[in-house]
C-alpha cells in the first residue's frame, strides 16, 4: 500500500510559508518605519523633556523587540512550512515536525508574554496564533502513525 502522506501538513505548511513570507515583510517595514522613528526622535530629543525623552527611547526598544520577535517568528515559520511540504509524505520526518511545531508554539508564547508586556495583547491574536502550529503539530502526528 502506498503511503498517501498527511494533507493537512501539506495545506497548513503551505499557509505557514505564504504567512510567514508576509510576516518577514511587515517587519522589514516595520524595521524601516522603526529607524525612521528613531532619527526622528533623536534629531528632537534636546527640546523634549527628560521624562519625554525616557518614554520615547522605552517605546522605542518596545518597538525594535517586539520587531526581533516578529523576525524570529517569521524565519520559525517559514523553515516550518519548507520543512513540513517537503517531507508531508515522509513518516521518518513526522517527529522532527512534531518538535518544530512545539518550537513555533514556544515562540509565540514568548510573543504573547511580550504582547501583554507592551499592553497591546489582544485575544484574537491568542486563537489565530496557535490555530496553525496546533494544526501542524496534529498534521505531523498523523504522518507518524503511517510510518
Amino acid at each position: 500500500m502506498e503511503q498517501q502522506g498527511s494533507k493537512l501538513l501539506k495545506v497548513v505548511s503551505i499557509i505557514m510559508i505564504v504567512g510567514g513570507i508576509l510576516g518577514a515583510i511587515i517587519m522589514i517595514i516595520a524595521g524601516v518605519v522603526g529607524g525612521t522613528a528613531n532619527a526622528i526622535a533623536n534629531q528632537y530629543s534636546s527640546v523634549l523633556s527628560d521624562a519625554d525623552n525616557a518614554s520615547l527611547g522605552g517605546n522605542l526598544a518596545m518597538m525594535w523587540v517586539g520587531i526581533i520577535i516578529g523576525v524570529i517568528g517569521s524565519a520559525v515559520e517559514i523553515f516550518a512550512g519548507f520543512t513540513g511540504l517537503a517531507n508531508w509524505t515522509n513518516p521518518a520526518k513526522a517527529q522532527f515536525m512534531t518538535i518544530v511545531g512545539y518550537v513555533i508554539v514556544g515562540v509565540q508564547v514568548v510573543s504573547i508574554i511580550f504582547s501583554i508586556i507592551a499592553k497591546s495583547f489582544s485575544p484574537i491574536t491568542l486563537v489565530t496564533g496557535f490555530v496553525l502550529p496546533v494544526l501542524y503539530i496534529v498534521g505531523a502526528m498523523q504522518l507518524k502513525k503511517q510510518g
